[in-house]
């Protein structure tokens, strides 16, 4: 698979999601309740130059681009028969197409039966005047490439999809001749940053957004680590 490939249906332009939950939600997260808040999230990133063996998984899996019937597959506009907790990530997901397109997006198909596995985005340097646009994100270099928006399905949550398909891209960039790897976990994650730490990532900046006047005002500051900072060997 082209580490660029897009198909008709797919694209950058997003779908006019106009549901109440995102707009209320897009809201949430623009006004803040304070003069001043701040989230902070760590900056993770994987040497693609380290070999790594591929992990095992029950899911035999094939990657393909993400095309409009996927979206509305695994994140469909009637969410009320999903959990509380699936409905919000289908809303998160919505907002972010609504910023990023789909063009950049992949699929994991379970190859056994043709179902969707997992959904993430992948960006490089060409595409950075599109991560200005979706925001909280640094400027790539060459070399790099980001992966966002990680999704799977529930009924493949637990046996090992996500970190094979992360596999996967890896190898495809590292072929393609890309050195790193980064994504951005919550400081506060623990679980994702273990996950990530298993799968070859390491902590490498610390990016700070900062909502000022109630939210009216957003800025993002990415500071990396010094060599010795603790934080870049945090434990398991």
């Amino acid at each position: 698979m082209s580490m660029q490939t897009t198909v008709g249906d797919t694209a950058t332009s997003p779908r006019p999601w106009q549901h109440l939950a995102v707009l209320r939600e897009r809201a949430r997260g623009r006004f803040k309740p304070t003069l001043l808040t701040r989230i902070e999230r760590y900056g993770i990133r994987r040497d693609l130059t380290v070999p790594r063996d591929m992990l095992p998984t029950r899911v035999p899996i094939a990657l393909r681009p993400m095309t409009h019937a996927d979206v509305d597959i695994l994140f469909p506009d009637d969410a009320t028969a999903l959990s509380p907790k699936d409905r919000q990530e289908v809303v998160w997901r919505r907002m972010f197409i609504d910023k990023a397109g789909i063009a950049n997006g992949i699929v994991g198909v379970d190859e056994r039966n043709g179902r969707l596995c997992a959904a993430l985005w992948r960006f490089w340097h060409s595409d950075n005047a599109l991560v200005r646009r979706i925001g909280g994100f640094p400027h790539l270099n060459p070399e790099d490439i980001l992966i966002e928006g990680h999704y799977a399905p529930r009924p493949y949550r637990g046996v090992g999809v996500m970190p094979v398909v992360t596999e996967m891209v890896a190898r495809e960039a590292a072929a393609a001749g890309l050195r790193y790897m980064h994504g951005f976990v919550g400081t506060r994650n623990r679980p994702s940053l273990k996950s990530a730490r298993r799968i070859g990532f390491e902590p490498h900046l610390l990016h700070t957004r900062r909502f000022r006047l109630f939210g009216l005002l957003v800025d993002d500051r990415f500071d990396v680590f010094p060599d010795e900072d603790p934080r870049r060997r945090w434990e398991l």
